[in-house]
């Protein structure tokens, strides 16, 4: 026996080592579960959500032929991943799925993209980008000066930029290079354009040299009009149109946006020409723009004038050769706080205070005029200066002048109404009212439109402005207004109370539930009865059980000042359908807090159903008879199997619960027994048509999908069909699962496995198998030496025994 026992271990133990050696190898904690002790450990090592140490089939496609000396080299053989489309042969093709599945395990997005949470986190973080966009926007705009005037060029719907009209402005003056036309109809009819030569004149023959330089537009057409009537019959009509103007070129300098010179019509002004650059920079003098013409200063644009006048009578029409000049601001004053226009605003030298106020808008209503803040500097220090706006007013600060970079700021006066009392209770009218110096409680109390009848007129309060440790309560007896120690005198912020005689009283309810048409709370009054509570609720529904209605009541007696009780009781009534009818409803007293139950007729019940889909001969909807009807029933309603229906694969799917896995063979055979389930509403059940097709999936050559051969139900021979296994197979666990959803997985009996059976529309599935170190020799002979060692010692030991 002894002999025995040591052979036996003698041989079975080396086996043993190595299948322990080979199970733990790749378990970093020596624990038997092939997933560690981390619960969010991927076995198949294909986590798609990190990058790293993932099984990257294309690589070990190209380590594969780097061994069989097919990858590239330098020499100029193939790379894989330069892979000419146009050369590949039908070999190669039939596995580019199997590449895609791989490209797909090392792109993880195209796992996860079609995630719901992930999908909802993408957007709302790209919908935190775009509302980002415009928040930086709004701060680096926040950051900018508004200077009044600046946005004037950028924003203004009106092209300015040249200004060529049909006809042109009654002051413009007319120069070389300016055509015009005379038309002449009546006694005599004529239609000519002249062009004016160098000089300004015009030449019409049988006229005679007309000079029109400097002449404005208006007083040209009259000089050749008297011309015209010397040589033409009378009652002869003279027209004088200007067809085009005369081009020039303005040169813009200094503190605009594009400097250069600009080609547009003679009557454009220097308006028209700061359009055209652009308009003035961030530091440009909109208060001083010089037109310069032959060295010397023309006319200056103050833009502040026009933005506040809108007028441009004073403007000069630019000539050819003029410079437009626009130089630094002379002096920006920041006018903040309660100013109609609060922004910067730039000032010339010799402006100041009240230049500010001018165009800021003046004040706004709720402005504390009483004092102005200035914060300037004086002899290297910020100081503040205040002024009392009643001297300013009077001019004593009018020509006070502000300098570059102060800050004017009006401040708000004090929210809140100074001269009002509150009224609030039971008056005719409740409300805020003006309190007047020594006015009294029982002319406020007029006012408010007298005391109610329902009023408490024992006590009434007034609460005198202060804090809540501070303040009085003035406590007033009503009767007596006309003693002067009750009617007291009221002062501001005072709050009025006078108290109801419904302040005292509780409101009860009785509540209603279950099968009257508008279940709800009913507010209690004296003396109701059960059929006053049913009908406020709208009367009985016709399911409902009039023969048991339930009153849970609590209360025993309840009067203004007391509440009893003796506990809860239940009664049960019984009354007739129509109330109108009933009397002994009108004899039934409710009581404060009751709750009235109607419950339903026990006869109706929910209609549940269930849908039955697929191969049966009557598919649709069928209504639960009972609660407790089960499959086989509803399949022999539904008109029974159709004869290409396949009950293995039958499936059910139950509301909030998913798949349910069933045996239709099983229950239609032994009706009413376990197998026989019992439905519920709103089941699904669907009777599928025979599946002949099985699908491989896993660690095989290739994922294929082949039609069942019923003689042969063995799952080795599938697999050998999809081109065997791949290179990490867990034959240990390969699995099936079945067209009804039940999952059948391999049984292993030490080095034995049985694998389950292939049934038609089966899925099988071959995990992959966890690296593993290789198991060395020296290994295993190092742990068979061990326990024979130890096996020796106990041998040894029990003989010395």
């Amino acid at each position: 026996m002894r002999h025995f026992i040591l052979l036996f271990l003698t041989v079975f133990l080396p086996i043993a080592i190595i299948a322990q050696t080979g199970v733990n190898t790749n378990n970093q904690n020596n624990n038997s579960n092939p997933y560690s002790n981390n619960p969010y450990n991927n076995p198949y090592e294909s986590n798609p959500y990190t990058g790293n140490d993932q099984t990257n089939f294309l690589k070990e496609q190209r380590e594969k032929e780097n061994k069989d000396g097919k990858s590239t080299d330098k020499k100029g053989q193939q790379d894989p991943n330069n892979i000419d489309l146009k050369k590949l042969d039908p070999e190669s093709i039939k596995d580019m799925n199997q590449l895609k599945n791989a490209e797909n395990l090392n792109n993880p997005q195209n796992l996860y993209e079609m995630d719901p949470d992930y999908q909802r986190y993408t957007q709302s973080n790209l919908k935190a980008k775009k509302d980002s966009i415009p928040a930086k926007e709004e701060e680096l705009n926040k950051d900018e000066k508004r200077v009044y005037g600046a946005s004037f060029f950028a924003n203004n719907v009106f092209d300015l930029s040249d200004k060529s009209p049909g006809t042109p402005p009654t002051d413009y003056r007319l120069g070389p290079g300016d055509e015009i036309i005379i038309s002449l109809w009546g006694n005599a009819e004529l239609q000519q354009s002249y062009i004016l030569s160098r000089d300004g004149s015009i030449f019409p023959r049988l006229v005679g040299k007309i000079f029109l330089q400097g002449l404005s537009f208006d007083a040209a057409s009259q000089v050749i009009e008297n011309k015209f009537r010397k040589i033409v019959p009378a009652n002869t009509q003279i027209d004088v149109q200007l067809k085009s103007a005369r081009t020039i070129k303005v040169t813009v300098v200094g503190e605009v946006k594009k400097q250069g010179t600009y080609t547009m019509a003679a009557f454009n002004t220097a308006l028209n020409a700061l359009f055209r650059a652009g308009g003035v920079s961030s530091v440009g003098n909109m208060r001083r723009i010089e037109i310069i013409r032959e060295g010397r200063v023309v006319d200056e644009l103050d833009l502040y004038e026009y933005l506040q006048s809108g007028s441009r009578a004073n403007e000069i029409y630019l000539e050819d050769n003029d410079r437009i000049f626009v130089g630094v601001y002379e002096k920006l004053v920041e006018a903040k706080g309660l100013f109609k226009r609060p922004m910067y605003y730039q000032l010339k030298d010799d402006e100041g205070l009240k230049d500010l106020i001018d165009f800021a808008g003046g004040t706004a209503s709720d402005a504390r005029n009483s004092l102005i803040h200035i914060r300037t500097i004086r002899n290297e220090k910020q100081v503040y200066v205040d002024i009392d706006w009643r001297n300013f007013s009077n001019g004593a600060y009018e020509n006070y002048i502000l300098n570059d970079g102060d800050f004017v700021q009006l401040k708000s006066i004090n929210d809140g109404l100074k001269n009002v009392v509150k009224i609030e209770g039971a008056v005719e009218y409740p409300d805020d009212y003006e309190v007047r110096n020594g006015e009294r409680l029982s002319e406020l109390l007029q006012k408010a439109g007298g005391i109610l009848s329902k009023a408490y007129r024992q006590r009434a309060y007034v609460f005198r402005a202060g804090n809540s440790l501070e303040s009085d309560a003035l406590k007033i007896d009503l009767d007596k207004l006309n003693d002067l120690e009750n009617d007291v005198s009221i002062k501001p912020g005072d709050r009025i109370k006078i108290l109801s005689m419904k302040d005292f009283e509780d409101e009860y309810f009785v509540e209603v539930n279950g099968y009257v048409r508008t279940p709800k709370r009913v507010p209690y009054y004296k003396n109701m009865k059960l059929k006053d509570v049913l009908l406020l609720c709208g009367g009985l529904r016709l399911d409902a059980e009039n023969g048991r209605i339930e009153i849970s009541n609590v209360v025993d007696s309840v009067s203004r000042y007391a509440i009893e009780s003796k506990g809860n009781q239940i009664k049960i009534i019984s009354i007739d359908a129509n109330l109108e009818l009933d009397k002994s409803s009108e004899n039934i007293f409710i009581k404060p807090m009751d709750r009235i139950y109607v419950r339903r007729k026990s006869e109706f019940l929910a209609m549940e159903k269930v849908q039955v889909i697929g191969e049966v001969e009557y598919p649709g909807e069928f209504v639960l008879v009972g609660r407790n009807e089960r499959l086989s029933s509803i399949i022999q309603r539904a008109g029974g199997l159709k004869k290409t229906a396949y009950p293995e694969g039958a499936r059910l799917f139950r509301s909030k619960i998913g798949q349910v896995v069933i045996d239709l063979n099983a229950a239609l055979q032994r009706k009413n027994s376990q197998l026989d389930i019992g439905l519920k509403d709103s089941d699904v059940i669907i009777i599928p048509s025979l599946n002949d097709i099985v699908s491989i999936r896993g660690e095989v050559q290739s994922s294929t999908n082949i039609k069942f051969d019923p003689s042969n139900m063995d799952i080795r021979y599938y697999i050998s069909a999809a081109g065997g296994y791949a290179d990490r197979p867990w034959k240990n666990r390969i699995y099936i699962k079945y067209q009804n959803g039940r999952i059948k997985s391999t049984k292993n009996y030490l080095i034995t496995r049985i694998y389950p059976k292939v049934k038609e529309g089966s899925t099988i599935y071959v995990p992959l198998k966890p690296k593993n170190e290789n198991t060395k020799f020296s290994e295993v002979f190092s742990y068979s030496l061990s326990a024979l060692t130890t096996l020796t010692t106990l041998l040894i030991l029990s003989r010395s025994l």
